[in-house]
């Protein structure tokens, strides 16, 4: 896709505003943001000819369309009120739609190859062979690169900058932003930027504008804050999705009856604070980065293993960078590098655990050591199953005692808990064994491979007191949270015997001629798979609730969140609320089917939903999308007893219970020797 224009001016303030060492934007109070966006639409219509301006008055020209979506949206609205009016009145009263024109800017970009999107909402910006040609800049320069030196050679050079480049210096001036992305700006480059803001006449209007705005605005109005809803203890108690377990649809409920914000009382404790629902995803999505933090929670449990600045706990520059080394491990390129390996040791579990017709399976446990031993072997190229449930126990007894505070601190302390921990250090030393760079010369690098290599490269960054515990810690968390979600998804393919039958032909094609190429492994073969496994993850999130302190104070809704209160954010409570997925308690695969695609927005997050959605969720999808063709493939479950009605496990994330049993009901293929 390639534009008669290199690109407009919201797009080329957009991309200058991102910081790509932080994978996000240089944070800007929200109201400047706003302003400053509908500024570049309105220099940008104005060097289309469309409008015309001056220090009083915008007047407008020509409503003919631009052919752009963010452009006409405004000029629309212009060409509706013709006689002229101040600039600062247009950008207070479209400062309404900034939000959703910096949206739309960023899907352009993306779709223009000039950025790329991460999962957790980070941004960085592409070489784009185009856009090089258009603007005859070096290719060992990304877009963002190239735009940086562009402006800084305006602003600390003698060079006269064409109008476009003065209108973006003039508009980061107004947002207070250019010193963030300039950090070496002495009185002599502030005087010449002073100097480059008088030149043009537009540049004289429009930031000028933007930033009378932000000082004075004449039409905002600062919201009235409420109180916060208090949830009664007796009406906790009365929903039946307590006692089920069922803590998305509890707070889907309650979010429907007391809205976006409310707290509940806790026995000799402050009340918690609670987000939930629609209207809470759409602002955690935006805005989570600029208000929250989520080290606070994790500190501790940190300090509980000896270790600091793990990923949970990292925010900003070092989060994205830890991230990015994640996405490399997990990304659909890595796991099908290894597709043979996960089809060859899956089945190499189900032989050592005995699988066949009338065995019986206790699917919380089961569940969990299929995963884990496809986690360790595939990720770490070590068995770790002998050490797996004491480390469970260890992992469980710490969230409750120091992230989910349901248990007194002393009891992650017992010598039981401090036996189970040495297990971490024993593991640890047990993969380093097995990743000794003249084992590791020829091999695909593994998720272990990365951590060692960035550890021997930057100590500082994953010091070894950090390594060990990544390096054992996270595969186990993993494996828990993943066999948990094949827990669900093991019961409902026995509740689902239709549905089941339908994957079992996707995976009888499959299979059919021996196991699939990575080439031959296509999202098409398994339509119904992937949409089974989507309903199952909406119904039993992986994450289902994300904890934050609040960084900066906020109002979410004319809510009021004040400095360092503790929040928990139930993304999934979205999932239960029929305005979101109509008929929410019923098991419907098509939901995902266009023209319904009831999961596009932040309103299904079963991965979380800000910048910390879980890394590895492209990996962990196709990993439980290969083991359950795979089972569907070779066995045909029943619940025990068959009409057993479903209980959730809730803490310290949802899990089917220790008493759910199934039965393979019968063998359709034989397993390898």
């Amino acid at each position: 896709m390639t534009p008669k224009h290199p690109l407009s001016i919201p797009q080329e303030f957009i991309t200058m505003i991102l910081n790509e060492k932080a994978g996000y934007f240089h944070q800007v109070e929200g109201w400047t943001l706003n302003c400053a966006a509908i500024g570049a639409v309105l220099a940008d219509l104005s060097l289309r000819s469309r409008i015309d301006t001056d220090e009083e008055s915008i007047f407008l020209l020509d409503s003919t369309k631009t052919g752009d979506e963010v452009l006409d949206l405004c000029l629309a609205e212009i060409a509706s009120n013709p006689d002229p009016q101040e600039p600062r009145y247009w950008i207070e009263r479209l400062a309404v739609h900034s939000e959703d024109i910096i949206d739309t800017t960023l899907k352009h970009l993306v779709q223009l190859e000039i950025m790329t999107h991460h999962e957790g909402g980070f941004y960085t910006t592409n070489h784009c062979d185009w856009y090089a040609e258009q603007r005859q800049y070096p290719k060992s320069e990304t877009v963002g690169q190239y735009m940086n030196s562009r402006i800084e050679k305006a602003v600390f050079t003698d060079t006269i900058p064409d109008p476009r480049d003065s209108l973006i210096i003039g508009l980061l001036n107004a947002c207070e932003i250019i010193k963030f992305i300039f950090d070496e700006l002495g009185e002599e480059q502030e005087q010449r930027i002073e100097l480059i803001c008088r030149i043009e006449k537009l540049n004289r209007v429009i930031p000028v504008s933007v930033r009378q705005v932000v000082v004075a605005p004449a039409l905002q109005r600062l919201p009235h804050t409420k109180p916060i809803p208090k949830i009664p203890m007796r009406t906790m108690i009365s929903n039946r999705h307590l006692w089920d377990g069922n803590l998305p649809a509890l707070f889907g409920s309650l979010a429907k009856r007391y809205g976006p914000v409310f707290q509940i009382g806790v026995p000799f404790q402050k009340p918690r604070t609670f987000l939930a629902g629609p209207t809470a995803n759409h602002w955690v999505r935006r805005n989570s980065r600029k208000f929250t933090t989520s080290g606070n929670y994790f500190r501790e449990v940190e300090m509980l293993c000896g270790a600091n600045n793990l990923l949970p706990s990292l925010d900003g520059p070092e989060h994205f960078r830890l991230r990015k080394l994640m996405a490399r491990v997990y990304s659909n390129a890595s796991f099908y590098d290894r597709l043979d390996d996960m089809l060859r040791l899956s089945r190499q579990f189900m032989v050592d655990q005995k699988w066949q017709a009338g065995s019986e399976l206790k699917v919380q446990r089961d569940s969990r050591l299929l995963t884990n031993f496809q986690m360790f072997k595939v990720l770490l190229s070590t068995d770790a199953q002998d050490l797996f449930e004491d480390l469970v126990k260890w992992n469980e007894r710490a969230i409750l005692c120091y992230v989910a505070n349901f248990l007194p601190k002393f009891m992650a302390h017992t010598p039981t808990m401090k036996r189970r921990f040495r297990l971490y250090e024993k593991l640890a030393r047990r993969i380093e064994q097995n990743h000794l760079p003249l084992q590791r010369a020829d091999a695909i690098p593994e998720l272990a491979d990365e951590l060692i290599a960035l550890h021997n490269s930057d100590p500082q960054f994953i010091p070894e007191q950090n390594l060990l515990f990544m390096l054992a810690a996270t595969p186990i968390f993993q494996s828990i949270y993943l066999g948990d979600m094949l827990g669900f998804v093991l019961f409902e393919m026995a509740r689902q015997p239709h549905i089941s039958a339908r994957i079992r032909e996707e995976a009888n094609e499959i299979f059919a001629d021996g196991d699939p190429s990575k080439d031959e492994f296509t999202p098409e073969k398994f339509d119904v798979t992937r949409r089974f496994l989507m309903e199952c993850l909406r119904l039993y999130p992986i994450i289902g609730v994300s904890l934050r302190n609040v960084a900066n104070s906020c109002v979410l809704e004319n809510y009021s969140l004040p400095l360092r209160e503790k929040l928990y954010i139930v993304q999934s409570a979205a999932h239960y609320m029929s305005d979101c997925f109509p008929e929410p308690y019923e098991f419907d695969i098509d939901r995902y089917l266009p023209p319904r695609n009831e999961h596009n927005g932040p309103v299904y997050a079963p991965y979380g939903l800000d910048a910390h959605t879980c890394a590895g969720q492209v990996w962990f999808h196709l990993q439980l999308t290969v083991t359950m063709l795979l089972i569907a493939y070779y066995f045909e479950f029943e619940p025990l007893p068959k009409d057993y009605k479903l209980k959730i496990d809730p803490f310290p994330a949802l899990s089917v219970t220790k008493k759910l049993k199934l039965r393979i009901a019968s063998q359709l293929h034989q397993l390898p020797a």
